[in-house]
């Protein structure tokens, strides 16, 4: 009874991550594919990439993207050592898996169901909380960065009075001040959480927010900066590939300023095409007469660090679990388990919707 019980439950998640998989690739599908824009891009970034040694500096490029989330995998693997010991293949697998999840979701909320699947033993609301709390590191790296950029951009491209320039660089200090402080103390949520007497049974997970010292923090913000130093270099060779010749300063404060927007506009990864080349157009504009080239750049950047990786994703989903015949010791989730996690991340995406 017992191993008919657990045959189910493999199905169960085989089927899962079946449809997870064939959704992502319908979307991928319909956002890159089934586009007449796109075509006429994909025989631009053939003749850009190459012509001098484009070639060589695409192939950066592509090799940062693998990088750039091997990083997100050490350090999401570096908060799960407190629920769960995990390698650096399986860390990856489930960040990859993340990306296909949340190439459907709002603002990539699903990418918190496509890594917490992937582990055995830790339980998977305090995993997605935790995994909340290393993306909030990466977040808090683009704001900081893009509120400081803020103040330089105000002073040379926006003609503001001096006393209102001032004014609204201390806020942007205050308020990177009090971003970086609530992560590096952020046990400090418990206690809030607790005082607003929330049901008994959440008491058992508001304890994570204690799980880590401010070292440690510290630890994972630095991988956070070099996550972002690594997708910010790519946004900046994609531009020199395409023809934006600036100083490295200004481009990267440009860039800072992209990433910083793109982090408070609510969108769907699939959909982010053409947010993400509006939002680069707009501040590249002053200092460029070929905002074409920044949209490119900016698309094969998403094409690069988003789409590659959640088709990767799908693989995972997909092929390999039906090569392993639902033989691998971690398929074991109960179907109950999934649509329980699915409320749990749907609360989170209504919560995240209603705060814009």
């Amino acid at each position: 009874m017992e191993q008919s019980k657990r045959n189910i439950s493999k199905k169960s998640w085989l089927l899962i991550k079946f449809i997870i998989a064939a959704a992502a690739l319908w979307f991928i599908y319909k956002a890159v594919l089934d586009k007449e824009s796109m075509a006429g891009w994909w025989d631009i970034i053939l003749v850009s990439v190459s012509s001098g040694n484009h070639p060589v500096v695409f192939l950066v490029v592509l090799l940062f993207m693998i990088i750039n989330w091997s990083v997100e995998a050490l350090k999401w693997r570096k908060m799960m050592r407190k629920i769960e010991a995990l390698s650096f293949g399986r860390s990856l697998e489930a960040v990859f898996s993340g990306l296909t999840v949340s190439f459907f979701t709002p603002n990539r909320v699903g990418e918190y169901a496509g890594r917490v699947f992937h582990l055995s033993k830790a339980d998977r609301i305090e995993a997605t909380l935790i995994t909340v709390i290393e993306n909030y590191s990466q977040l808090l790296v683009t704001l900081v960065t893009g509120s400081l950029g803020t103040i330089v951009y105000l002073k040379l491209f926006v003609n503001i009075p001096a006393y209102l320039w001032t004014g609204v660089s201390i806020l942007l200090v205050l308020f990177s001040l009090a971003c970086l402080l609530l992560f590096l103390n952020v046990s400090i949520l418990e206690t809030v959480f607790r005082k607003l007497r929330l049901p008994v049974s959440w008491d058992h997970y508001l304890r994570v927010f204690s799980f880590y010292s401010t070292k440690e923090l510290l630890s994972v913000l630095g991988l956070a900066c070099l996550r972002y130093l690594i997708f910010s270099t790519q946004f900046y060779l994609l531009l020199q590939i395409f023809g934006i010749d600036l100083s490295i300063p200004l481009c990267f404060l440009l860039i800072a300023m992209t990433y910083y927007v793109m982090a408070v506009v609510p969108t769907i990864a699939w959909m982010e095409i053409g947010v993400r080349g509006t939002i680069a157009t707009y501040f590249f504009s002053p200092v460029t007469i070929d905002p074409i080239s920044v949209v490119n750049a900016s698309i094969t950047l998403w094409l690069i660090n988003i789409v590659i990786p959640a088709l990767i994703g799908c693989f995972l989903c997909l092929v390999l679990s039906l090569e392993k015949g639902g033989k691998d010791d971690r398929i074991r989730y109960p179907a109950t388990d999934f649509f329980r996690c699915v409320c749990f991340f749907y609360f989170l995406v209504l919560h995240r919707l209603e705060t814009y």
